[in-house]
């Protein structure tokens, strides 16, 4: 008799507890988030970095507070990233605190997509996640999502705006290539290698070499000079193509950051 009647009071308990979580969770109202804007803060060669703001507003008597959030960054339909993010932020009862999604994008992270993305002027991305929001019921998750395009930061453009050939004696080659550099972005640049072979009419006469190109602000130009020396041992068919014009050509890639490209340049040249 003591049993059943120590298992109703439990269950009375119990029902109860239901009953007053219940009645909790009808009297707590959910937090309303508000999209209010979204902020490149940086652009650079090696990635961008967008802030998502938003207004968190509570209107319940009682403060909560901000566990974190979850973000996820799909960049052309295709997942590049996902983390969390600490909270800390305090909402007030019936009042309204600001909170931020920061995102990172790497343009290194580009190299998953296909080369046709990579090449665009834009980007499509999309942030998605969930806020939590700490209350007496339990952790409440406000979702959001906002979607944009990005600029993609372009490396110099070059140019062969000069180049000579000239026999420096029976075992020596020497050649003068003039670059003209260009920077098309709004910002600064910062320098960037340029990795690449030479050849003349078809045939390899310099491979491997390296030249650096120096910081260039937004919208600038300069002109950048690459004397190579090649022995004539080693350039071997080339000997034979300098009689009159040749073409000239540099193929290789230049890199700066988390972007790289081909590069491939051609000019008819003559023997000076």
């Amino acid at each position: 008799m003591r049993r059943l009647s120590a298992l109703f009071l439990l269950a009375t308990l119990l029902s109860g507890c239901a009953s007053m979580q219940r009645l909790a969770a009808s009297a707590i109202a959910s937090p309303r988030l508000q999209f209010e804007k979204a902020t490149v803060t940086a652009l650079d060669l090696d990635g961008t970095t967008v802030v998502l703001d938003f207004t968190l507003e509570n209107p319940n008597d009682i403060a909560f507070r901000v566990a974190g959030a979850t973000w996820r960054l799909d960049v052309e339909g295709s997942r590049l990233g996902e983390g969390e993010l600490p909270g800390g932020v305090t909402l007030p009862s019936r009042g309204k605190a600001p909170f931020a999604v920061t995102v990172r994008l790497r343009w290194a992270d580009l190299a998953r997509l296909t080369e046709q993305v990579r090449r665009q002027a834009e980007v499509a991305y999309r942030v998605a996640g969930v806020i939590r929001v700490e209350t007496p019921i339990g952790v409440l998750e406000l979702p959001y999502r906002h979607e944009g395009r990005l600029p993609v930061p372009r490396l110099p453009a070059l140019r062969l705006a000069g180049a000579s050939v000239d026999v420096n004696s029976f075992t020596e080659l020497e050649l003068e290539l003039t670059l003209d550099v260009e920077n098309t972005n709004g910002f600064m640049l910062p320098g960037a290698t340029l990795r690449f072979d030479v050849l003349l009419n078809g045939v390899p006469v310099a491979t491997g070499r390296e030249a650096t190109l120096q910081p260039l602000g937004a919208g600038g130009e300069a002109r950048l000079r690459l004397p190579i020396r090649v022995s004539l041992l080693g350039a071997g068919r080339a000997l034979s193509t300098i009689h009159g014009s040749s073409e000239l050509r540099l193929r290789g890639a230049i890199r700066a950051g988390g972007l790289e490209r081909p590069v491939d340049l051609k000019m008819e040249v003559g023997k000076r």
